[in-house]
């Protein structure tokens, strides 16, 4: 049998990867939704919360990255943003029922 093709390997590690992303995403949003209705929290609450919680982790990355602030940054808004957009999302759900 012949070795898998690199490419086709990374592919395959690199689709997993982005399958258990996806699900941590999900998971964490639901958590954040069930603790924003528990709250009585609006879409307003969630919002300044989150501008605070970037704002934080944008500086925290910065000072572990040895400042790189535009990588930090950038890998922390693109997770807070994707995570961010289904907490909303969630919490839109129960206010359109």
């Amino acid at each position: 049998m012949a070795p898998p093709d690199p490419l086709e390997a990374v592919r395959a590690r690199l689709a997993a990867l982005i399958t258990e992303r996806e699900a941590l995403l999900e998971d964490a949003a639901s958590a954040w939704v069930r603790f924003a209705r528990g709250r009585g929290w609006s879409r307003s609450d969630v919002e300044c919360l989150w501008e605070g919680l970037t704002e934080d982790l944008v500086r925290r990355g910065a000072r572990e990255r040895g400042g790189d602030a535009r990588g930090a940054r950038d890998a922390v808004l693109a997770a807070m943003a994707a995570l961010r957009s289904r907490i909303l999302a969630g919490l839109e759900v129960e206010e359109s029922a």
